[in-house]
């Protein structure tokens, strides 16, 4: 098990560049995406997203995945699982300095998308969709035009083996009638795999794909709207979005475990006033783990803290109406 530093991280780079790990993810979810859950295609599109620092590497807790994504922890574990037994993604367990687990490193391998080909992504059992219906009724033309030809081209050279005048010709003749029906069965072979990587080149260039934006190039407005806007004001100026949406995560998490009866808007003034005073201590140099680790424990700290107060108030309540 290895110890998880920056060094480690950047040992499992699995591309060169953020434009070809979207287009080994789009292959992959272009061929198994119709078999894939839909859990499983959110954890995928998670990883995928938060794997531009180092380039194919994403080490975001289960506990995290699940509460961004909106799934159970366990759900994450299953679709993580079916991901690595499609060897699109590999788990690599790390430590911590002290020598516990740590969290695991999620590294999207390389996809092959030029050795796919349109047959090779057509599942058995198409939806029944009204594009599907059409593409494959074009499909199937298609393949008929060519077996025709290829019929034609026999039919004829069979006729021109029984025809007197073809008898008749010289051995050098008979060789280049060969060397032709050659060059045309070959010309047909070509000809099906221009029109399948066409085919294939056309709907990959009709993807809409994003720019490769660093995360500190983003404004804040491109946050969700379930992220607390005074959280936000506090937060942007220390921490792009892809961070803050992060700690609200961790915020949430947070608030799930506690259980607070209350609405999580109306405590946001002691979350951000524990957010100001881990900034501050993470600036002098107080805070020995990472800041959202330590921003997670202080926060579970005071949300406890309103749970005893509801406890006590809620047993106040029953005392004083019997």
């Amino acid at each position: 098990m290895e110890r998880l530093n920056f060094d480690t991280i950047k040992h499992y780079q699995s591309f060169a560049t953020i434009e070809d790990m979207d287009k080994a993810v789009r292959g992959f979810l272009y061929k198994y995406k119709s078999s894939l859950s839909d859990g499983a295609v959110k954890v995928l599109n998670f990883i995928w997203h938060y794997s531009v620092k180092v380039v194919g590497v994403s080490f975001a807790k289960y506990d995290t995945m699940a509460a961004t994504v909106g799934l159970s922890r366990r759900t994450v574990i299953r679709a993580v699982k079916v991901l690595e037994e499609l060897t699109f993604i590999k788990k690599i367990p790390t430590s911590r300095m002290n020598g516990k687990q740590g969290v695991n490193l999620f590294v999207i391998q390389p996809f092959a998308l030029d050795q796919v080909s349109p047959q090779d992504v057509t599942h058995p059992v198409t939806p029944n969709k009204t594009e599907n219906k059409q593409s494959s009724l074009c499909e199937n033309k298609k393949q008929n035009r060519i077996i025709v030809k290829e019929t034609e081209v026999e039919d004829s050279v069979r006729e021109m083996g029984l025809n007197s005048e073809a008898v008749s010709r010289s051995d050098v003749d008979g060789e280049k009638q060969a060397e032709s029906k050659g060059l045309k069965q070959k010309a047909g072979v070509t000809s099906r795999e221009m029109q399948q990587k066409a085919q294939l080149n056309a709907e990959i260039k009709s993807t809409v794909q994003l720019k490769p934006v660093e995360w500190h190039q983003f404004n804040p407005s491109f946050l969700p709207e379930y992220v607390n806007k005074d959280f936000i004001l506090a937060a942007q100026s220390f921490f792009h979005p892809g961070d803050i949406h992060k700690l609200w995560s961790k915020i949430q998490l947070a608030y799930k475990k506690v259980k607070l009866l209350a609405n999580l808007d109306d405590v946001m003034e002691p979350i951000i006033a524990d957010f100001k005073r881990t900034v501050f201590l993470y600036k002098t140099g107080k805070v020995h783990t990472t800041f959202e680790g330590y921003f997670y424990r202080v926060v579970y700290g005071s949300l406890w803290n309103l749970k005893v107060r509801e406890y006590q108030q809620e047993w106040y309540e029953r005392v004083m109406n019997r």
